[in-house]
């Protein structure tokens, strides 16, 4: 949105639970079906997780404006002019 915010799409993927084989053979060497190894799989966004996001909290109206101020307020002085008036027009 002119240069302001970006949309990205992100797929779920599953992470963890990865099953390797080693070439051994448990029921030979008398290894049971767990042997306490944590396998749970779990589904995530793929930029989220890359990126190590969290979740914001939810904001009503009064403390979404208290933030974003407070945001622009810090951000205002680390732009150069040309982009401070870009930042500012939109």
């Amino acid at each position: 949105e002119n240069g302001m915010l970006w949309e990205v799409e992100g797929k779920w993927v599953v992470k963890g639970a990865m099953d390797f084989d080693i070439g051994a053979n448990p029921s030979a060497e008398e290894g049971g079906e767990d042997e306490g190894v944590d396998d749970q799989a779990v589904k995530v966004v793929d930029i989220l997780d890359t990126f190590r996001l969290q979740e914001q909290p939810s904001f009503d109206k009064k403390q979404f404006v208290m933030f974003m101020k407070r945001y622009i307020k810090q951000l205002s002085p680390k732009l150069d002019s040309e982009k401070l008036e870009l930042f500012k027009k939109h």
